[in-house]
């Protein structure tokens, strides 16, 4: 997915990095978004320098980025911190991916062509195929897994005709997928999130929008509800005595 205007989309565009920061920045993103730096956690530029075997710089930008992108927070003068999961955010992220995916995906259906269709096809398949995988560690497996369906999504988000609402997709899956690498146990993916792909892959090669769209919807919220589950049981000894509950896009919206 290239475009001349608008901002850069990496999901889908297999970018090389061009510098040490790039590749720094991705490397962090992707031990924030594992869980393999912890939420809420300190983080030490002197301990990222020995692990990245990278300089004070690269590290500093690419801690500014992130907090620009929701998972780090500066900690006033002392640094930076991992960015603690928040029940609040994830009902906001949730809500946000079901209309702004919706969205992207109603608009690539009108727009789309066969090999847009084939690109999108293939990528369910490499998803399959990690599923179905026997020779992967449980860490390989769900970066790996996490790794094919962010390109599945965006095979079939990538024909919307704007960078700017793949962009904010992008933002909000990545941080979404925070929550779900908290609880979800990569070697043994329930039948029913592939049966829900296929099921949306299937209503939009048929160019049924309104199809697609609706089992996408489900698809985000009920990711986002059994994330909420998980979360408020982490939490519930800090948790107040209020209860939160699924928030639900309103009825009007462009689908």
């Amino acid at each position: 997915m290239t475009f001349d205007w608008g901002p850069p989309v990496r999901i889908g565009s297999n970018r090389e990095h061009k510098t040490l920061t790039d590749a720094t920045v991705d490397r962090l993103r992707g031990d924030i978004i594992s869980g393999r730096l912890k939420s809420g956690a300190k983080v030490k530029s002197e301990d990222l320098k020995g692990l990245y075997g990278v300089g004070t710089s690269p590290i500093r930008e690419a801690l500014f980025q992130l907090a620009s992108e929701g998972l780090v927070r500066a900690d006033g003068q002392r640094g930076f911190r991992v960015a603690e999961l928040n029940e609040n955010e994830l009902l906001e992220i949730t809500d946000w991916r079901a209309r702004l995916e919706g969205e992207a995906l109603r608009r690539s259906i009108i727009n789309g062509d066969v090999n847009w269709e084939a690109n999108a096809i293939a990528a369910l398949h490499r998803l399959r195929g990690v599923q179905t995988s026997r020779d992967l560690t449980r860490d390989k497996a769900a970066d790996l897994w996490e790794e094919r369906h962010r390109e599945f999504h965006f095979a079939l988000y990538g024909k919307c005709g704007s960078p700017w609402l793949l962009r904010f997709c992008e933002l909000l899956i990545q941080n979404g997928e925070r929550y779900r690498r908290a609880f979800v146990e990569y070697k043994s993916i329930d039948q029913s999130i592939t049966q829900e792909h296929e099921a949306i892959l299937d209503a939009a090669v048929k160019r049924d929008h309104v199809k697609a769209v609706s089992i996408l919807d489900k698809h985000i919220r009920h990711a986002g509800e059994l994330a909420q589950k998980f979360l408020e049981k982490s939490l519930a000894p800090k948790a107040s005595s209020a209860k939160l509950k699924p928030r639900r896009a309103g009825r009007g919206r462009t689908h």
